[in-house]
């Protein structure tokens, strides 16, 4: 397949950029991560697969955000351990990343903040509709991935971005 030429920036997109840049400034991901989870409280979706939990809340809560960030950006436990001031090292976000992230508890925190984010919806802007269609793509994603699924359709494991 030929590599294709850069398109043109649509003509509006960058007065989009700037208006974004005035209003609210640099918006770091990791804040967009904890805001949500205060709003949404998601994290208490989280639950031990060890036979008892001797980690504060507070702290659990922080490696929780650390492990999810870093899983969810591509970025991994060890560059998130050896970047961050954030004072936890490499073994204990791994800790947190095997006794509370599974899949039906990560199901759960994404149903969580779905469920906020249309409760919190102003009806005004988006009608009374909770459906919506729209197309997927496939992308091949390892077995080990936490949002991968068989697909009989496409034949094999991988992630449907909508």
């Amino acid at each position: 397949m030929p590599k294709l030429d850069k398109q043109a920036e649509p003509t509006d997109l960058s007065a989009l950029k700037a208006e974004v840049q005035r209003r609210w400034g640099t918006i770091d991901l990791l804040d967009i991560l904890k805001d949500a989870a205060f709003l949404t409280r998601f994290t208490d979706e989280f639950s031990s697969v060890a036979s008892r939990e001797v980690l504060d809340k507070a702290t659990l809560h922080r490696r929780l955000l650390l492990c999810l960030f870093a899983l969810g950006t591509n970025m991994g436990i060890r560059q998130m351990a050896a970047t961050g001031e954030h004072g936890e090292d490499e073994a204990a976000l791994r800790r947190v990343r095997a006794t509370y992230i599974t899949r039906d508890n990560l199901r759960a925190a994404i149903a969580c903040v779905v469920n906020e984010t249309l409760a919190m919806r102003d009806t005004a802007w988006w009608g009374e509709a909770t459906a919506t269609a729209s197309d997927s793509k496939r992308f091949g994603s390892w077995e080990s991935d936490l949002m991968t699924e068989f697909h009989a359709r496409y034949g094999g494991y991988g992630v449907m971005i909508h």
